[in-house]
């Protein structure tokens, strides 16, 4: 499985649906940590959740699930 499995439409509404989820999540969690109560730890969390829907726009867009940990064939 090193190029991944492909998706079908339905992986791909819930690929989206993932990406949507964890995109808004990391942009709250990075309101919350510059405005209405200072702190890094809400920062870095809503950094990672961002690059983490990330992640699964490119599942999206490829159509592809990507190996763990990413490797490059």
């Amino acid at each position: 499985m090193t190029r991944g499995s492909v998706l079908g439409p339905g992986g791909r509404i819930v690929a989206a649906c993932l990406a949507l989820i964890w995109i808004a999540a990391g942009i709250a969690a990075l309101v919350v940590g510059l405005r209405l109560r200072p702190g890094v730890l809400p920062v870095v969390a809503g950094a990672f959740a961002v690059g983490y829907g990330w992640l699964w726009i490119e599942v999206v867009r490829t159509g592809r699930r990507r190996p763990w940990p990413f490797r490059r064939p």
